[in-house]
């Protein structure tokens, strides 16, 4: 005897009890399908929170290759979970693969029903990416697409400022500065020095004055905007006033003394300036230094001797000092000369007290981290 569907249908609902039973079991299954369903997702929603983790404590501890391990791992988890991607770009980006950071972050822009606050931080890192690689032109463009969708965003202003700074175009620095900031009177100060120097550079001398100008009036101890309109002064024939000025900027920044002392050619004026600069400030070791130098240039190497001597004694062991002492001292031992004429040095260092960054070559703003009057002068 064959039994067909439809006649099993029909028992079933033709019997209460079979009903309730069926019912009873069927709602079981779907219960233990949701506690099955909810457990999986407990269980991929834990790995991916302890991979998160782990990528996160080895960002933490600088290893940058473990870190890029663990969030791919969380990525493929969760691959809508672009944050995690942002931040394995960034961790390339860190490790100098900006191509692979760039792949990454570009590609995310391709996806379908990105929010605007998502969109704005692509943007920002596609800029950060072209920055680093030095493709300025593309990095001005994502900085400038991440204004457009949020044009109040400080960070994108400030990003702007910062990579019209890196490729040199102060007039756009100056614009974009003022814009995010423009309180920093250091800062300027520099950008309209800077935007003076190229203009000397074109030969529009009234122009780059008139920057020179403007740093000083943002700044009034802004020593290289004092020391190049002193140049301008110099070139006009009026010679007074290039010495004042380049007098006053050895007042401010003793330790750049040189850079002043040095533009000074007529031997009469270079001695009246070293002998007033002792005397305004007889215990300035840089003073004392570069009056020293300048001594030896005008060939009174009794002062100039002296000058070292004194240096010494007040624990200024510089090896350059050395150097000037055995040229001075005809008595002095030839193998001594050897040593000391073929030992390398330079008689000062250049450091950034922002980042540490060292160099034997005058520097205003940091070739490093950036910033601008962090400059500590050592004798070296």
């Amino acid at each position: 005897m064959s039994v067909n569907f439809t006649q099993i249908v029909n028992y079933i609902t033709s019997n209460p009890i079979i009903s309730i039973i069926l019912s009873f079991l069927l709602g079981a299954l779907f219960s233990y399908l949701i506690i099955i369903g909810r457990r999986k997702k407990e269980n991929i929603d834990k790995k991916k929170l302890e991979s998160y983790v782990k990528g996160i404590n080895y960002i933490i501890e600088d290893e940058t290759d473990k870190a890029i391990k663990e969030l791919t791992e969380t990525a493929k988890i969760d691959p809508d979970m672009i944050d995690i991607y942002v931040s394995i770009g960034n961790l390339f980006r860190k490790k100098g693969e900006i191509n692979r950071a760039l792949i990454i972050h570009k590609s995310l822009l391709a996806r379908p029903n990105l929010d605007k606050d998502k969109k704005l931080d692509i943007y920002l890192n596609v800029g950060i990416d072209y920055r680093k690689a030095g493709l300025y032109d593309r990095a001005k463009k994502y900085f400038k697409d991440a204004l457009s969708i949020a044009p109040k965003n400080q960070l994108a202003k400030k990003l702007l400022y910062e990579v019209y700074e890196d490729s040199k175009d102060w007039e756009n620095a100056l614009v974009w500065h003022k814009r995010f900031d423009g309180t920093d009177k250091h800062i300027l100060a520099h950008l309209y020095t800077e935007l003076g120097k190229d203009k000397l550079k074109e030969g529009k001398t009234e122009d780059a004055k008139k920057n020179f100008e403007r740093a000083i009036k943002e700044y009034k101890e802004c020593f290289d905007a004092l020391v190049n309109l002193g140049d301008i002064y110099f070139h006009y024939g009026k010679l007074e006033k290039a010495y004042e000025l380049w007098e006053k900027a050895c007042k401010i920044r003793p330790e750049l003394c040189d850079v002043a002392l040095n533009r000074i050619k007529d031997e009469a004026i270079l001695k009246d300036k070293v002998k007033k600069l002792l005397f305004e400030m007889p215990d300035n070791n840089f003073i004392k230094f570069f009056a020293a130098e300048s001594y030896m240039k005008l060939g009174e190497k009794k002062k100039a001797e002296s000058l070292y001597k004194n240096l010494l004694k007040k624990g200024i062991t510089s090896f350059s000092i050395l150097k000037r002492l055995v040229e001075i001292n005809g008595e002095t031992p030839n193998y001594v000369k050897l040593f000391v004429n073929y030992t390398p040095s330079t008689p000062l260092k250049y450091t950034c007290t922002n980042c540490g960054y060292s160099s034997g070559k005058l520097f205003f703003r940091c070739p490093k981290c950036k910033s601008w009057d962090k400059l500590k002068v050592s004798f070296e």
